[in-house]
């Protein structure tokens, strides 16, 4: 049997454009006898409340009788595609099985996933049974997303199935992606059955699906691997297969820098947007930022605008420029200086007989927002949000200021790992100036100002983090690693302090769990006991 794996990258909500590219797949690939499109191909994953729409279900509907009859064109053909699917009252997430004009079965997910991030019981009823599908000799089961496990797979075996098919539509995340392929290598062996995983490609909203699919025979051995973050696709024959492939250790800051340049692409185009426009500080995070834009829809997409203030350093504005002419990026200056003078005048009588704080540093941040979003206003264009996780989880980020944005690139990236990122980008050549590496972070929002004047070291502060927020453990069992008990209750403090910023953030790009968007649900009027 010859498998062609359809890895995707489907438009949420786009039936007919996705419907229009499984036809070219098929014209495409006439020699194969299975062709596998990914879980939820024909509305893209996750649809989310379009679901709760008429309309879109009756669309849903009319594109399934159009599959139906475009197959009758290829009997010989078989083909799984994913798709919601109503039966009477009742909506499940499926896989259509067609050939010759005919839907072969319908099968229906049965543990549906209930992160929060999908939510799946909120759409779709669970299916209860698991159909066994003669295709040419091969009996196959099916599994979707998730679900699959060796307790399934041993199910389908016992049902009659040779062959394990796993439409998945699966998000990447950092640190898992690895043990993932290798469970799926593990399963097949354990279950003595070759295993064809189809995964989804792309950005949807904050979410990022790595594709990555993967084709296993009876013992294990890998047979296909397509790439990650790329659509594309290949032919497997299962009777003859190549020489079984080495499945070689991915570098996990490749595949996050590659996740976030297909995330915040996938956004701007899906989206319709004309341009990036992203303040350049001379910084890290900005730097960063400004390569993976450039990289996700070329430089001659990306502003680059440098808004140096009465406290910014000279340095920092060269390190801005010098980043925008290694990239190629359009690059303009916009003080603000004049402006703050304008803004402390207009509020003196008001601020008379006060110390200057972090309302008067807060000024500076927000006439930097404000000028981008009036660029962004008159010429089109998405301004990125430049925080970090770090400095999102703690609040070291101002409201309508430098938090201004439509995309928060970094916003699920601790500090040290944009550092990591920094060195992979400069891997080949200086691209982002040595000067913005090696220099301490600054907001430069007051005279000689440093980050660690006001938070932990990042290597401290990373650590505590992730801790809380990633593995979930207790302040107690974070001091237990070793980390001050007054570093740790102030961090977790901070963090819950600064949920109210968080609720009005830019949209982050996913890469790991839980991040500090939409899908973590704190409370903001409530006593935390920390």
């Amino acid at each position: 049997m010859k498998i062609y794996l359809a890895q995707e990258n489907p438009t949420v909500g786009d039936i007919q454009g996705n419907l229009a590219r499984l036809r070219q797949i098929v014209q495409e690939n006439q020699d194969a006898d299975l062709i596998v499109f990914p879980e939820l191909y024909l509305a893209g994953y996750p649809p989310g409340d379009l679901l709760l729409g008429q309309g879109f279900l009756a669309r849903l509907r009319e594109a399934a009788g159009a599959l139906v009859e475009f197959s009758q064109g290829y009997p010989e053909l078989t083909l799984v595609v994913g798709t919601p699917w109503q039966e009477g009252e009742k909506l499940y997430n499926s896989a259509l099985v067609l050939r010759g004009g005919a839907i072969l079965g319908v099968q229906h997910k049965r543990q549906l996933t209930s992160f929060r991030l999908f939510n799946e019981p909120r759409y779709f009823n669970a299916g209860r049974d698991s159909l066994i599908i003669p295709v040419q000799n091969r009996a196959l089961g099916i599994a979707l997303g998730l679900e699959l496990d060796s307790r399934l797979a041993l199910e389908l075996k016992r049902q009659g199935a040779d062959l394990v098919i796993n439409p998945r539509a699966v998000p990447f995340q950092a640190g898992e992606e690895q043990q993932r392929l290798e469970s799926l290598r593990q399963l097949a062996a354990e279950v003595g059955l070759p295993l064809a995983a189809v995964g989804q490609v792309g950005g949807n909203d904050g979410l990022i699906f790595p594709g990555g699919s993967r084709v296993f025979n009876e013992q294990g051995q890998l047979l296909a691997a397509l790439p990650h973050f790329a659509s594309g696709g290949e032919l497997v024959d299962l009777e003859a297969p190549d020489k079984p492939l080495a499945e070689g250790a991915g570098d996990e800051t490749t595949w996050i820098y590659q996740a976030l340049v297909l995330g915040l692409r996938d956004y701007i185009n899906k989206c319709g947007m004309k341009r990036v426009i992203i303040g350049l500080s001379g910084g890290l995070d900005s730097a960063v930022a400004a390569c993976i834009a450039a990289e996700a829809v070329g430089p001659e997409r990306v502003w680059g605008i440098t808004q140096p203030g009465p406290f910014s350093s000279p340095k920092s504005a060269r390190d801005a420029e010098a980043l925008a002419r290694n990239l190629g990026i359009r690059f303009d200056v916009l003080p603000i200086t004049e402006l703050y003078h304008a803004f402390l005048s207009s509020l003196e009588k008001h601020f008379a007989g006060t110390e200057p704080n972090v309302a008067e540093e807060n000024i500076q941040a927000r006439l930097r927002g404000g000028l981008l979003m009036a660029l962004s206003n008159k010429f089109g264009g998405l301004v990125l949000s430049n925080s970090n996780k770090s400095e999102l989880a703690v609040g070291y980020c101002t409201l309508y200021g430098d938090m201004c944005g439509g995309v928060a690139v970094l916003a699920d990236v601790y500090k040290t790992m944009v550092y990591q990122l920094a060195h992979y980008i400069n891997r080949g050549g200086e691209i982002i100036p040595e000067n913005t590496i090696t220099r301490p972070p600054s907001a430069e929002l007051r005279p000689n100002q440093r980050d660690e004047d006001s938070l932990p070291p990042y290597a401290i502060l990373d650590g505590i983090l992730a801790a809380y927020l990633d593995e979930g453990l207790s302040p107690e069992e974070i001091v237990a690693r070793g980390y001050a008990e007054d570093t740790v209750r102030w961090t977790v403090k901070a963090v819950e302090a600064a949920e109210y910023k968080r609720r009005q953030a830019a949209l982050i790009l996913r890469i790991t769990t839980p991040s500090l968007g939409w899908e973590r649900q704190m409370p903001l009027a409530a006593v935390k006991a920390l």
